[in-house]
């Protein structure tokens, strides 16, 4: 990296006038550093690359003209030459990394433009990037200001003042920047601060959503391509946490949908599979619970009947992520599980008719249990902006909707009901649907939030049907996700195509 220009410090806070490094208009070999100063707007500092240059506070030499006041300085425009002369040996010096490469997003020329803010020009930008101050202290992830244990931070954003001297600031050779702060609050003395590229390059606001991790992308599938894909994973190599494990893990994130086997006949080992991702989520039909036929059930799944594709707890408003079904008995006749991808479905429908996917990402529908001494309910679009999540289940829907009732709102509900009878029709129809009859000692583990599930009707009388659920919720999941990344990358990055182009893959099975 080329040595950094030292610019006395006092020069930073002369009535508001500023040095910075800009591009690089010098010719090599030549022994003055060009600025070109607006009236009451910033010193612009042109550095050439290698070179150190220090320009007295007090005075300016022109090329044409010899030394130039403080005063003079504050009409019109005048190109000067920082001279030979060097500023006090006792006033503390702001250094400023101020050669350009001209590389675009990676190597910024730096503005101090005023005490509250640093202003990064990229060559392929045409408005700066504004960093504030404050943000920027507070930003801070060094050990210092993040506990290395605990990952807590040791300040409060309220903590860090207003008023934040720099004494250095220097580009980094990752695109990053290193930002040395005087006089600081927490740590004695000085303060070494370095910020990613991917901190500070960016104009635009830091999303809402938290922080995104890698992940192997989502694959779309129906009938056929996941008959091809089904995976299996032994019970033993899912608990030992290694390479089963990670299969597993990485096929229930493309896909949604993973199969276990050789699971001890044990009501406890629902809760050993699920632990492996985190802990259970308990809700009020409890940590655990069985699905098996009973009269008077609380919940249709809880009777023979055939159950139609659906998701669960779509009423709270933590909906549980990841299902865990572990068949303990299943000799009767019937009870085939179905699993249809809501994802795949709302792609078709998202390229095929984007009219009716305005439907369904915009209308929200209320979903509620009001029995038993429990009172529930949320609201859903079908479809929502990301492209994992849906919310379908028609059992659980109020019967009494929200509707304007008027001609528009009438003819608003009919173009909605044709948008939800094709998004039926791509979830429910044979090509769609994977149909499975679950063996004992079988665990199915999906994804309740993108995968459908439901079960044929089946017989009481022939035999036995028991299963015994749990679930894991949306953030557990995440988690689980985000720490075990590499590794998941490390196994494939999933369908490279995008969502919408794999959607189109099924357009011709139409």
């Amino acid at each position: 990296m080329p040595p950094a220009a030292s610019i006395p410090r006092s020069l930073l806070n002369v009535e508001g006038r500023h040095v910075y490094s800009g591009v690089n208009i010098l010719r090599r070999g030549h022994g003055h550093t060009t600025t070109t100063v607006p009236a009451r707007s910033p010193i612009t500092a042109m550095l050439q690359r290698g070179f150190k240059s220090r320009i007295h506070p007090h005075e300016y030499h022109c090329a044409a003209s010899g030394p130039v006041t403080k005063n003079q300085l504050r009409h019109g425009f005048r190109q000067l030459v920082g001279g030979s002369k060097r500023g006090l040996a006792s006033q503390a010096e702001l250094k400023v990394n101020a050669y350009n490469d001209s590389t675009g997003t990676s190597n910024p020329s730096i503005q101090l433009v005023d005490d509250a803010t640093i202003h990064l020009n990229y060559a392929d930008q045409e408005a700066p990037v504004v960093l504030d101050r404050h943000w920027l202290r507070d930003a801070c992830e060094c050990s210092f200001c993040v506990d290395p244990d605990s990952g807590q931070k040791n300040f409060g954003t309220c903590d860090v003042p207003t008023q934040l001297p720099i004494q250095q600031i220097s580009r980094t050779d990752n695109g990053g920047l290193e930002v040395v702060w005087g006089k600081d609050f927490l740590t004695p003395g000085n303060h070494v601060s370095h910020y990613p590229a991917a901190t500070i390059q960016s104009r635009a606001q830091q999303s809402l959503q938290p922080k995104s991790v890698r992940l192997p992308n989502l694959s779309l599938w129906d009938k056929s391509t996941f008959g091809r894909d089904h995976l299996m994973v032994d019970f033993d190599e899912w608990m030992a946490g290694g390479q089963g494990f990670l299969s597993g893990l990485h096929r229930l994130h493309t896909h949604g949908l993973l199969f276990l086997r050789n699971v001890p006949k044990s009501e406890e080992s629902v809760v050993s599979i699920a632990n492996q991702i985190g802990n259970l989520q308990e809700t009020f039909y409890g940590r655990t619970w069985n699905v098996r036929s009973k009269p008077k059930a609380e919940n249709v799944a809880y009777t023979s009947s055939f159950l139609g594709l659906h998701q669960d707890l779509l009423y709270l408003r933590d909906t549980p992520r990841i299902q865990f079904l572990h068949c303990l008995e299943n000799t009767c006749e019937g009870g085939e599980s179905m699993f249809s991808d809501g994802a795949r479905a709302g792609h078709q429908i998202k390229v095929g008719s984007p009219d009716l996917f305005d439907y369904l990402i915009n209308r929200r529908l209320r979903y509620h249990y009001k029995k038993h001494g429990h009172h529930y309910e949320m609201m859903h679009s079908v479809l929502s902006e990301d492209p994992g999540l849906i919310f379908w289940s028609p059992p659980f829907q109020d019967s009494t909707q929200q509707l304007e009732k008027t001609e528009g709102g009438s003819r608003y509900h009919r173009r909605w009901l044709a948008a939800a009878t094709e998004f039926r029709r791509l979830l429910e129809e044979e090509r769609w649907t994977y149909e499975y009859k679950m063996q004992p000692g079988e665990c199915v583990v999906f994804d309740n939030l993108r995968v459908l599930h439901g079960r044929r009707m089946f017989n009481t009388a022939s035999g036995s049907r028991w299963l015994k659920g749990a679930y894991v919720a949306d953030d557990v999941f995440r988690s689980k996700l985000a720490v075990l990344s590499p590794e998941l990358m490390g196994l494939g990055a999933g369908d490279e195509a995008p969502l919408e182009y794999q959607a189109k893959r099924f357009q011709g099975k139409e």
